[in-house]
């Protein structure tokens, strides 16, 4: 499998990650001379391969391929990707892949709902949850608190947490992870009450 622009988009994802070469071959399980051949565009990438880069990065493969501009990017609030889709919590990307430095999604949560419990950890990164609607019961680490509009609570993705809305309404919620954490690991770890 071959494009123009694939080694080029390894080695902008590895700079927006702080990685060095040696780094990524170790996490996607192949060499430091072969990232190197990939980055340079003088190696074939078979799909497996492709598919354990993307791993390391936390991206889809096929984010290697679609086109980003260089400048910057709109997404309309109609064409954001649903993260999680059910009937009492919804997440929406507001980060457009390939994911950089940061991940910022949008959640909704009907009332008595939330996510997360007293063991619910993801990685290690820096994670900030802002209230933007709704009055929000956030346990962190076993200490609860209120949140309400315009509050905000910044923390260690390792600390044990959880989020419920206990008002009487939708309320609203925008997270901001960095690094991000894998999405596969979003995906399998995060629950609905």
């Amino acid at each position: 499998m071959e494009d123009l622009n694939l080694g080029e988009r390894v080695r902008e994802l590895r700079a927006l990650r702080h990685m060095s070469t040696r780094q990524l071959a170790e996490l996607a399980g192949i060499s430091a001379g072969y990232v190197s051949q990939i980055e340079n565009g003088q190696a074939n990438v078979s799909l497996d391969v492709l598919r354990k880069i993307a791993d390391a990065f936390g991206v889809q493969w096929t984010d290697f391929f679609s086109a980003t501009p260089k400048l910057g990017r709109i997404l309309r609030k109609e064409d954001r990707p649903t993260l999680s889709l059910g009937s009492a919590v919804r997440h929406y990307g507001i980060t457009q892949a390939p994911i950089g430095a940061v991940e910022v999604f949008l959640s909704e949560y009907e009332p008595g709902s939330g996510e997360g419990n007293e063991s619910y950890t993801h990685g290690d990164s820096q994670e900030i949850c802002i209230i933007i609607t709704g009055t929000f019961k956030f346990t962190l680490g076993g200490e609860s608190y209120q949140l309400n509009a315009g509050d905000s609570l910044e923390y260690r993705t390792s600390t044990p947490h959880s989020i419920v809305n206990i008002g009487a309404d939708e309320g609203q919620a925008i997270w901001v992870v960095t690094p991000p954490t894998q999405q596969s690991l979003r995906t399998q770890e995060r629950y609905s009450h």
